[in-house]
Formats: structure tokens, sequence, C-alpha cells
């Protein structure tokens, strides 16, 4: 019997800058982007790579999951039913104690019952015993599209009118002078920055970078002098820092693909929509204006269509179901 597949060809739209912050792999370091997600779609005339930035298909799947799990977390917590910690690990992140058992360990009689009575697990998958039918993309726009550098100030006390007078004089005191370190330790690290990354050009290049170590050790002390005299808070408040976004009003294209589709699946991806639409963030800095996207999801079983469902704004997703083959 040939296995029913489920297809949504999926389009979501930027309503604010999205800025997606990867970490930084062991020995590796962070990209010219801020280690923002960049990956090549080609090479031009000359035969250099073309690149974009994209949304990467682990963020999308992460919302998803989460979206489909969190109201059931919630009405069985109302029914004194709570999740334990496994289960919600299970759930929530595709972990449980099986993660790590080798293959020839794997009880296939219980992960079938454990796919029976655990539909989001079923479709979203559990550690290397459960795989997962649900297939998500990376969403590219249409057009390669780099993210942009968006800068951002931090403001300290003295930024606020007559703040400082009303404070004790010794606290006033200890505020300017360290605001004074502060300055010259933000000086020190700025030069120490650029001479870290002249060291990698120089290297990059084949240059000789013998006379490099030296510097950056005497720039790295005088950083770690200025945040000593900065006293029990080496973190000033007053910051310019600058992080990286694709811009607000772009289209990214994906795809969402269930394998072996069953009818239950349907339900938890619109509970995972609807859940998305009515907290429509992904990405960091939320707190500053980004993340906000709306899209919609044209959903196929066995390459009919079934249901168009438009998500965002804060509301709850809207599905326009479909009576005729499309």
């Amino acid at each position: 019997m040939r296995k029913r597949l489920l297809k949504a060809e999926v389009v979501i739209r930027t309503e604010a800058p999205l800025s997606i912050s990867m970490p930084v792999a062991e020995r590796q370091r962070a990209n010219d982007w801020g280690n923002f997600p960049v990956m090549g779609v080609g090479q031009n005339d000359e035969g250099e790579i073309i690149r974009t930035g994209y949304l990467p298909a682990s963020t999308v799947r992460g919302a998803l999951r989460r979206f489909a799990v969190l109201p059931d977390m919630e009405a069985a917590a109302q029914a004194g039913k709570h999740y334990t910690l496994p289960e919600a690990y299970m759930a929530l992140v595709g972990q449980d104690a099986d993660s790590e058992k080798q293959p020839d360990e794997i009880d296939l009689v219980t992960i079938q019952k454990e796919r029976e009575d655990n539909p989001v697990i079923d479709l979203f998958g559990s550690g290397l015993g459960v795989k997962s039918r649900l297939i998500v993309s990376n969403f590219v726009p249409e057009h390669p599209v780099l993210p942009e550098p968006f800068t951002n100030v931090r403001k300290d006390l003295e930024d606020t009118e007559h703040v400082l007078d009303d404070l004790k004089q010794e606290d006033r005191g200890l505020y300017l002078s360290r605001n004074v370190a502060n300055r010259k330790r933000a000086q020190a690290r700025a030069v120490l920055e650029r001479l870290e990354r002249d060291m990698r050009r120089r290297k990059s290049k084949g240059e000789d970078v013998t006379d490099m170590p030296e510097q950056i050790a005497a720039a790295n002390e005088l950083v770690e002098k200025y945040e000593a005299d900065m006293g029990g808070m080496g973190v000033s408040t007053r910051a310019i820092f600058t992080f990286f976004a694709l811009p607000m009003g772009l289209e990214l294209k994906g795809r969402f693909v269930v394998r072996g589709y069953r009818d239950r699946d349907l339900p938890i991806l619109l509970q995972a929509l609807d859940g998305l639409s009515r907290f429509p963030v992904l990405g960091a800095q939320s707190a500053r204006g980004c993340g906000q996207v709306s899209g919609q999801a044209r959903i196929e079983v066995d390459e009919r269509l079934e249901q168009v469902v438009f998500f965002g704004g804060f509301s709850p997703s809207v599905q326009r179901h479909v009576t005729e083959n499309a």
C-alpha cells in the first residue's frame, strides 16, 4: 500500500527585522554577519559564491513543536496531570532516556506503542528510536539577501537627568570612577578586537604574524585591568552593540513534508500554526523589535489541496478549507 504524503508550501513574511543568533561551534569563529546563518546559492559570472541569509529549518521546526505541545501540557496541568520532567523533555525537545541507546538496544515494539500513544512524538520524533516523519526545509528569500547590521544603544544612569544628583555622594563617586574605567575598557577592547582581526587576516594571506601574539597579550591585559577597576559591576549598563538581521517585508519560502501521513497529523500541524499565529515571533532580539512574522501555508494531502492557513498578527490562524482539487 502506497504511503500517504502531506506537503505544505509555506511563505513566511518578515513583519519586522529577523535576527537569528546561531552558536559558534568549538574551534570555529563567527562569520561576518555575527553568525547569522548564511549559505551559498550559486556563483556569479566571475565564479564568486553568491550568498544569502536564511531562516533555518531548526528554528521553524522548534517553534512548531513547542506550539504543538504547549496546549496539551497546559490542559494536562489544569487537570492535575502535570507532565514529568522526562515527559516534558521528550515532548518539547525530543530527548529521552533512550536517546543514547545503540541501534541494537532499541525495542521496536516499545517504539511502536510510543508512536501510537503520543501523536506529537509520532510526528516529530524522539531521540534515536522514534524517527521523525516531519521534514522542514530552510526558508530562503527568492533573491539573495544578506543580513544587515542594526546598532542599538543601552543607556547608563547619567543619561537620565538628575539621577546622579539623587544618589548618595559615595555612590556618585563610585559610579563616576567606574564610568571612567569602562570607557578605557571599551577602548582597550576595540584595540584587542582589531588586533585579532588583523592577525586572522594576515594568517589567511600567509603573512608573518610572529609579532602579533605579544601585542594581543598586551591589549588583553589592559582589558582585564580596566574590568577589574570597574569593581563588582564588570559590565557597564551603557553599551553600543550591533546585531545582524534580515530586513522586514521579505518573503521566505520553504516547505513542510510529512511522510506516511496519518489523519491525526493535520490537527497537530494546524495547532502548531495557530500557536505561531498567536505569538508570531521567531529568532533573537525580540525585545528590540525583531522577529515578528506572518505567512500562509498551502497544505496538500496526496496531491490534493486541503487547506490554506493564514497566520500572524498575534491572533488565531485563519483556515480556508478547500473543496475542489487545485
